[in-house]
C-alpha cells in the first residue's frame, strides 16, 4: 500500500494556548516541538508511509524524515493544497501531531484494518475532534477539521453517501487538548 502522510503543524510558538494557565509559553513551544518530532519519527519508523509532509504556517519549520509544505491558508484549505501538490500515492493519511501515545504497532494496525473502499476516521476520546483520517485519494469530500470536526465529517460522509469506518485505536485517540490531558499524558511526552 502506498501512503502519503500529511501532518498539520502550526508555529510552535503559538501552539497549545489552552494550556497557558499551567504551562509557560516557552514550555508550550517545547511541548509542541517534542510531540511533532515524536509523531514524525514514529510514522517514519513504522514504515507505513512512503512520504511524510508537514503542512505548516512556519517557513522555518523543518523536521527530520519529513518534507515541509508552507501555507498561509487556514487548516483545511492548506491541507488540500499540500495534498494536491505533494500526494504521490493512492492512500492519504492525515494525522495531528498532538498524540503523545502514538506508537508503531498501532499505526501498523491502522493500515491492516484500512479498507480502500472506505474512509477510516479516528476521533478523539470524546468523539468531538478528528485525530486521523485515512482514505483513497480518489474519494472526494470536504475536509472539516476544527471544532466538532468528528460530527462534521460523519455528516459529510452520510450526506455524500461515502462509506466510512469509525476506527477505535486508543493511542491515536488520546490527544493533548486540555489541562486534564496534559497531566494524564505528560509521562508519554517526556519518555
Amino acid at each position: 500500500m502506498n501512503v502519503s502522510a500529511f501532518i498539520p503543524i502550526k508555529k510552535f510558538l503559538t501552539s497549545k494556548k489552552r494550556l497557558s494557565n499551567i504551562v509557560s509559553s516557552s514550555e508550550r513551544e517545547n511541548l509542541a516541538a517534542l510531540m511533532a518530532k515524536k509523531t514524525i519519527d514514529t510514522l517514519f519508523n513504522s514504515k507505513i508511509c512512503n512520504s511524510i509532509t508537514v503542512v505548516t504556517n512556519d517557513k522555518n519549520l523543518h523536521l527530520n524524515n519529513a518534507t515541509s509544505y508552507f501555507t498561509k491558508s487556514l487548516l483545511n484549505e492548506g491541507l488540500n493544497e499540500a495534498i494536491n501538490s505533494h500526494a504521490k500515492n493512492d492512500i492519504i493519511l492525515i494525522m495531528h501531531a498532538d498524540l503523545p501515545r502514538i506508537n508503531e504497532l498501532d499505526l501498523q494496525e491502522l493500515t491492516k484494518i484500512f479498507d480502500v473502499k472506505k474512509v477510516s476516521i479516528i476521533s478523539d476520546l470524546v468523539k468531538q475532534g478528528t485525530n486521523c483520517l485515512m482514505f483513497n485519494s480518489s474519494v472526494n469530500f470536504k475536509l472539516k477539521f476544527g471544532i466538532d470536526s468528528y460530527n462534521l465529517f460523519i455528516n459529510e460522509f452520510k450526506n455524500n453517501e461515502i462509506n466510512y469506518q469509525d476506527v477505535c485505536i486508543e493511542s491515536l485517540q488520546d490527544d493533548l487538548d486540555s489541562e486534564e490531558d496534559y497531566f494524564k499524558l505528560i509521562k508519554y511526552i517526556k519518555s
